[in-house]
């Protein structure tokens, strides 16, 4: 085992049910003595799974230590045993006096210093995949990492079987308990993905959407709602398919620019500016002329439009950046209004909707964007007799039945 040298860090302690914990700072050319390797599973092969899943995601994280000025990592949790550190608490005696207050004891016996002699053995508890990628990326670039500090929390570890039951609780709570924050949540506070940023941008900035796009849990958007023509995620998933028109390709650790922004921003409202200018439902409601009533109802058979649901503007959008990839836009516009987006008696009934269930379809987002762009004369990645099959298949056809031979696809629209 590499001996290193002694350090001093400085630190508060503290305790929370029968852990006592230093939380402190390292640079992170000390990161080095921490030991990413240390068993603690009942078994090899579970630590070689688990260290076969740390190589996965450091290369992604390596990258963004590399790429972002502004990185930044929440504190990593490391477990100390074999020789123990020394503790010195500080004497703030003198704080008193200068500024005239009182400092409880339970705070004198915080604030301190904690002493690593070097013989220790320190090993990762949480946070493995940052300190790897920390170790990675200071090696292609130490220069930049000079004056960084990572915050680090130390607990005690027992080497024996008590020690490592107890550790691996820990560790199995602090990751289960570690609750992933809902889509919603991540459209407002995420700072990495430009279609959760530019989703935000659409909702503050976009004037035709003023007051009409909705803040819900998940991407569902109840039909009796008359208010709001969509949600904030349904502007996330329409951005996923117009970047990709647009071959923008999406980092998981880099922010993107704001001159980045700016543009995937335009590239957003010329989209909707489109649909509302071309497509003479969305004419209707964003002129005034009608509203959602007219378009989205819960009741059988009142009306219910494709477009006024969060599936339907996804096709639209897939439809665009189709045509927008082939230089062909100016086809959408001439063709788009003949598809009939009624799911009553339209194109797209039982495949978005089963009217006789009174129930909208998800499942079939597939077979509706082909049919959608087979009947905008468009080539689609599967035969004309899959796509028969599969409409027979929400139809309720039978593929041996004589009703399965009469059925023909509809008669393209060009």
């Amino acid at each position: 085992m590499k001996k290193h040298k002694a350090l001093n860090l400085p630190c508060l302690r503290g305790s929370i049910g029968n852990w006592v914990y230093y939380s402190t700072v390292v640079s992170f050319n000390e990161l080095e003595r921490i030991d990413n390797d240390h068993k603690i599973k009942e078994d090899k092969c579970l630590d070689k799974w688990l260290q076969r899943k740390l190589s996965e995601r450091v290369e992604g994280i390596k990258q963004y230590l590399l790429s972002e000025s502004e990185r930044f990592f929440n504190s990593i949790i490391v477990g100390v045993y074999g020789e123990l550190p020394d503790w010195y608490s500080l004497d703030i005696s003198i704080l008193e006096e200068k500024f005239k207050i009182n400092i409880s004891e339970s705070v004198r016996e915080s604030l301190g210093v904690l002493s690593l002699s070097g013989e220790e053995i320190l090993f990762t508890i949480d946070g493995q995949h940052r300190i790897e990628a920390i170790k990675r990326a200071k090696r292609e670039n130490p220069e930049i990492f000079k004056t960084d500090e990572l915050s680090v929390i130390f607990v005690g570890h027992s080497e024996d079987e008590k020690g490592y039951v107890r550790t691996r609780k820990l560790f199995a709570t602090i990751n289960r308990e570690a609750k992933k924050p809902s889509s919603n949540d991540l459209a407002i506070i995420d700072e990495i993905y430009a279609y959760n940023i530019v989703a935000r941008m659409i909702y503050a900035r976009y004037d035709k959407f003023k007051d009409k796009i909705k803040l819900t849990d998940n991407y569902d958007l109840d039909r009796n709602e008359h208010i709001h023509f969509t949600n904030l995620l349904n502007l996330v998933e329409v951005n996923k398919k117009l970047f990709k028109a647009v071959k923008f390709k999406e980092s998981k650790y880099a922010s993107p620019s704001f001159e980045k922004r700016e543009e995937l921003y335009s590239v957003a409202t010329e989209f909707y500016d489109f649909v509302i200018s071309n497509i003479k439902e969305y004419k209707e409601y964003f002129g005034g002329y009608k509203t959602l009533n007219n378009f989205r109802n819960t009741t059988h058979k009142k009306p219910l439009n494709l477009l006024f649901l969060p599936i339907g503007l996804n096709l639209i959008a897939e439809l665009y950046a189709h045509f927008k990839m082939k230089n062909k836009i100016i086809n959408l516009r001439k063709l788009i209004n003949k598809l009939d987006f009624d799911l009553y008696k339209g194109t797209f009934k039982y495949i978005y909707f089963n009217p006789v269930k009174n129930k909208i379809e998800t499942g079939n987002k597939t077979l509706g964007r082909n049919l959608a762009l087979y009947l905008l004369g468009e080539k689609i990645t599967v035969s004309n007799i899959s796509l028969k099959k599969s409409l027979a298949k929400v139809y309720n056809i039978n593929e041996l039945s004589a009703e399965f031979k009469k059925l023909k696809l509809p008669k393209k629209l060009i």
